[in-house]
């Protein structure tokens, strides 16, 4: 009884103190019997959003505002935000709103995503956020990239259609400082990392969401080793739950682990 009263406080604490986690349940409720992949248009706190896929739109937004993950403290007057995998652009307008003088370039290869992204920077009015119609790449001479219809298209050098892409490391050396690199690219993360393993210091903070695929090799021992060769401490969060890992052995779908990992020079 003592730990359900725990749960039934602590959640009843939350809707009263919270009013982002006040605006997630509203949205629940208004939207959430919306199909899979069914375009809409989404208004919460004064903002209009075109999304492509609400179920997707939902969990960013409790990642972003309710949870606060990409939350940093600034140092200075201004900021340099790299925002990769921008989706249909929520990140960015978290970014405007809390860091208003900070310059949030907004990365989305995508070309369907990338118009509601550049219609919702434009419509809500995005103070210093430029989108940009590319992949976040090793290079600027173009990729195939998977497109999924909501958050989870993909670079793939075997399927998709050719797109732009930019030098994620070219991008990096044009400043002295880039106060957030936010990477959400959907397993093309280790490539890049490893690209930039020589520009990386850099950074003062670094958000990589790190997916391992069934069947492939993993990665994660070097993109921590990067970090730590940069001089970033790290922290790790688990997105993907495997319940039973000694019998599913990951084999339960094509992603064995997810994780956010937060880098930040101390």
């Amino acid at each position: 009884m003592k730990s359900f009263l725990y749960i039934l406080f602590n959640e009843v604490k939350r809707f009263l103190t919270i009013k982002e986690y006040r605006t997630l349940l509203f949205l629940a409720l208004r939207y959430g019997f919306s199909k899979r992949y069914d375009a809409k248009e989404i208004k919460f706190k004064g903002n209009v959003f075109l999304v492509a896929d609400f179920q997707s739109f939902f969990w960013q937004y409790k990642q972003i505002y309710v949870d606060q993950c990409y939350r940093f403290t600034a140092d200075g007057s201004s900021q340099i935000i790299l925002d990769c995998g921008a989706n249909v652009g929520l990140s960015a307008l978290y970014f405007s709103q809390y860091y208003p003088n900070a310059t949030v370039l907004a990365f989305e290869a995508d070309a369907t995503i990338f118009k509601y992204l550049n219609t919702n920077v434009e419509t809500n009015k995005m103070r210093h956020v430029e989108a940009l119609q590319k992949a976040v790449w090793i290079n600027d001479e173009g990729v195939r990239f998977a497109e999924e219809g909501a958050d989870g298209g993909a670079v793939s050098q075997s399927t998709g259609i050719a797109v732009e892409s930019i030098s994620l490391s070219a991008v990096i050396l044009k400043y002295e400082t880039v106060d957030l690199l936010k990477m959400d690219i959907e397993g093309a993360e280790v490539e890049v990392i490893r690209s930039c393993k020589e520009v990386l210091h850099k950074c003062k903070n670094v958000f990589i969401e790190y997916h391992s695929f069934t069947g492939q090799a993993q990665h994660l021992h070097e993109l921590l080793g990067i970090l730590v060769n940069n001089g970033f401490r790290y922290y790790i969060k688990e997105e993907v739950v495997l319940n039973q890992p000694f019998v599913s052995k990951g084999n339960s779908g094509n992603m064995d682990m997810q994780i956010n990992i937060f880098a930040y020079k101390i």
